[in-house]
């Protein structure tokens, strides 16, 4: 019984790893596009594009924030996979 709740814990564990890096990989996507706009939109001279590429600009950092959490937490739930595939190697 022990072994087959471990061995849950590190099937859940894993698709929560696979998850986050999942989103990470769309909150880079995401935040290059931001990004991209930024430039575009500034180059146009517009006040109010420029006020609208400093949103993008924003939204930018935002989606790397997003991206820098997902990177942090897949690598704690890395940490208790490899703990629980320990404990039931044990």
């Amino acid at each position: 019984m022990m072994a087959e709740t471990m061995q849950h814990s590190t099937r859940s564990l894993s698709y929560i790893r696979s998850e986050l890096n999942r989103i990470q990989t769309i909150a880079g996507t995401l935040s290059s596009i931001e990004n991209q706009h930024f430039q575009d939109l500034t180059n146009l001279g517009d006040d109010r594009l420029n006020q609208i590429a400093v949103e993008e600009q924003s939204a930018a950092r935002q989606l790397g924030e997003v991206k820098q959490i997902c990177i942090a937490l897949a690598q704690q739930v890395e940490q208790l996979e490899k703990s629980f595939q320990q404990g039931a190697g044990n």
